[in-house]
């Protein structure tokens, strides 16, 4: 689904390569996990209320529209293999934290979850529904890492200057997504569309 985690996710891998990318869909994946098994247990009901999605919808737009700002705001200069070791030394966390609380923060995510747990629910047992689930998660995972490993090929073909200015376009994308999504919170139901968006 096209949402400001799939945006963040090619920005990413475009300006800081695939090892960087991985790290951010490690991270997107762990929130889903997490999301998944809170909906699968019927905890899911507290996130299906309007007050608690007013709550996430201005937080998640508030963290969304701050990393909009950072990527807008960053140039690209290709790294050193010196910086390229201090970087990984000292960042690899970075990304990972990153895609986790951009995915988790998103109300479209939890809205969306709901979805695979409703159809897991149609099967018996529960090994069923786990086996159903994991293979949800795990193809979600696999299409992430294909978004990374396509997004850094283009990278050999965009010069500095290209990349910063995918950096400026996707800033400005994830911070009307975030501002949305803070307006939204006071928006009538009818024209909501907080599940649209992943």
């Amino acid at each position: 689904m096209i949402g400001p985690a799939f945006f963040k996710l090619i920005q990413t891998s475009i300006s800081q390569g695939f090892r960087s990318g991985s790290h951010l869909v490690l991270g997107i994946s762990l929130s889903d996990i997490i999301m998944v098994f809170v909906a699968w247990y019927g905890l899911s009901s507290v996130f299906e209320t309007r007050s608690a999605q007013k709550i996430i919808s201005v937080i998640g737009g508030v963290v969304i529209i701050c990393f909009g700002l950072y990527t807008a705001s960053k140039r690209h200069i290709s790294p050193t293999p010196s910086r390229s070791l201090i970087k990984e030394g000292n960042f690899r966390l970075k990304y990972l934290g990153q895609g986790f609380l951009f995915n988790i923060v998103n109300p479209g995510t939890w809205l969306f979850w709901l979805i695979p747990i409703g159809l897991a629910n149609a099967y018996a047992k529960r090994i069923e529904q786990l086996i159903f689930l994991s293979t949800v998660l795990l193809t979600n995972f696999c299409m992430d890492i294909i978004k990374c490993a396509i997004s850094n090929e283009l990278k050999k073909f965009l010069t500095d200057n290209v990349i910063t200015i995918i950096n400026r376009v996707v800033g400005s994308i994830l911070i009307a997504f975030g501002l949305y999504l803070a307006i939204s919170a006071f928006l009538p139901d009818n024209v909501s569309l907080l599940n649209s968006f992943r």
